[in-house]
């Protein structure tokens, strides 16, 4: 009985995920019809003129995303190693704890304090008219899943053996040969895991993403200027979802971005699912 309910739950789960996205590519099927693929490569978007150019859109969530995982990887991996290694356990406890409360607060939450925080802190320093940025969206995204990052990274060297630590002291390894040759080597493939994991959600943050990023669609001149006003994918849905007639090619166009969102969430989960092999380090005896 419990194998059947375990079956049909998978089943359930598989049914739900071709679904959704049967549903976004049935959605978007009308865009396609009109214009073909070659929204995918435009860069105009006037609804009214039937533009519906998504490339601004695409760059600009890649562009957020990145500098957020340029940003949390180095600080939560190396926050992961403090805590894991060099704390007590009552002061681990306590830090973990703080994380926990961190990763759980409303995404809504944190896109007030950019605005009441970030915003300002940027155009003072650079001396601009707003804030409102690629690189207040990186920054933002960046504290964001910086938990998601340290809690399951922590998870990761936590659990490494003890026993493989002690062999590793007794033949004479000090702190940072154990840390290089021994803790890093077992517990990258659950770090890599949470990075993409942490990369998911900052691709589907909306909310703060579109108070900060400055929805404006275009490319940043250039490409590399991250202190202009950009747009994503999410804040482009949340902005415009309400405003779209259900069945027009607006509402289709949409869809699509809903449907980019979707391909490049299960990319980042295919890729974390990459069965990992043992690194040469541990192979040693």
């Amino acid at each position: 009985m419990l194998k059947l309910y375990c079956t049909l739950s998978a089943a359930l789960a598989t049914a739900t995920i071709f679904l959704v996205i049967g549903f976004l590519v049935q959605a978007s099927w009308p865009l396609v019809q009109s214009q073909g693929f070659t929204f995918l490569f435009e860069t105009e978007w006037y609804p009214y003129e039937a533009l519906y150019g998504m490339l601004p859109a695409v760059i600009g969530t890649l562009w957020s995303v990145s500098l957020a995982l340029l940003i949390a990887v180095p600080l939560g991996f190396s926050a992961a190693l403090f805590s894991a290694e060099l704390l007590s356990e009552p002061a681990r406890q306590f830090v973990r704890f703080g994380m926990e409360l961190l990763a759980g607060i409303p995404s809504v939450v944190y896109g007030l304090i950019g605005l009441w925080v970030l915003l300002p802190i940027i155009e003072v320093q650079f001396d601009l008219l707003s804030g409102r940025s690629l690189l207040a969206a990186g920054l933002l995204l960046a504290l964001m899943i910086l938990p998601t990052i340290m809690l399951l990274s922590e998870d990761a060297i936590y659990s490494v053996s003890k026993a493989q630590k002690e062999a590793a002291t007794n033949l004479g390894l000090d702190w940072s040969e154990r840390l290089l040759r021994i803790m890093i080597p077992e517990s990258w493939p659950y770090v890599r895991t949470a990075t993409l994991l942490a990369m998911g959600r900052a691709m589907g943050e909306t909310i703060a993403v579109m108070l900060v990023v400055g929805s404006i669609d275009r490319i940043p001149e250039p490409w590399y200027n991250l202190l202009e006003p950009a747009q994503t994918l999410t804040s482009r849905l949340g902005r415009e979802m309400a405003e779209a007639g259900v069945d027009s090619i607006h509402w289709s166009a949409l869809m699509a971005c809903g449907l980019l969102l979707a391909l490049f969430a299960m990319a980042v989960a295919v890729i974390s699912l990459r069965p990992t092999t043992p690194t040469e380090a541990l192979k040693k005896p």
